[in-house]
């Protein structure tokens, strides 16, 4: 799954917007979480929102907008 994002993202234009989370269970989106802040840390992407979810409580992010730089 990671792999698959990581291609997304490599393919995607500068400038252009992606949004992650949906069809994506929600221990496997906070990979994809320390992948995008990896990235963002790189300065590959800008990380635009994220979206936590309010029901567990336990404030883990189940969607990011992301944006190419």
């Amino acid at each position: 799954m990671l792999d698959k994002i990581q291609v997304q993202i490599a393919m995607l234009e500068t400038g252009k917007k992606l949004i992650l989370g949906a069809g994506i269970e929600i221990k496997t989106m906070q990979h994809v979480v320390e992948l995008c802040d990896q990235l963002a840390s790189d300065g590959i992407i800008k990380i635009l929102n994220r979206h936590e979810e309010t029901k567990t409580g336990q404030k883990l992010v189940d969607s990011l907008m992301i944006q190419k730089v």
